[in-house]
């Protein structure tokens, strides 16, 4: 699954967005799957480095949702 798209799953819920930022590897995969994203722990990775470094912002997922947020 790519990246975009797991963020784009859990993109309407700040408040998990925030705790995936903070949480380790393993916290991090627990709270996808209780969001029921299935990821494997490569691409847990890959989603916090992407939410820690600012690869993908708020706007580019508001982008990629495609009117969720509206």
């Amino acid at each position: 699954m790519d990246v975009k798209d797991i963020i784009t799953k859990v993109a309407g819920n700040k408040d998990l967005l925030d705790k995936l930022k903070s949480a380790d590897v393993n916290q991090a995969k627990e709270l996808l799957d209780k969001a029921g994203v299935k990821v494997d722990e490569a691409d847990v990775k890959k989603v916090k480095d992407a939410l820690a470094d600012g690869k993908i912002d708020l706007k580019e997922i508001k982008d990629i949702a495609g009117g969720i947020f509206k």
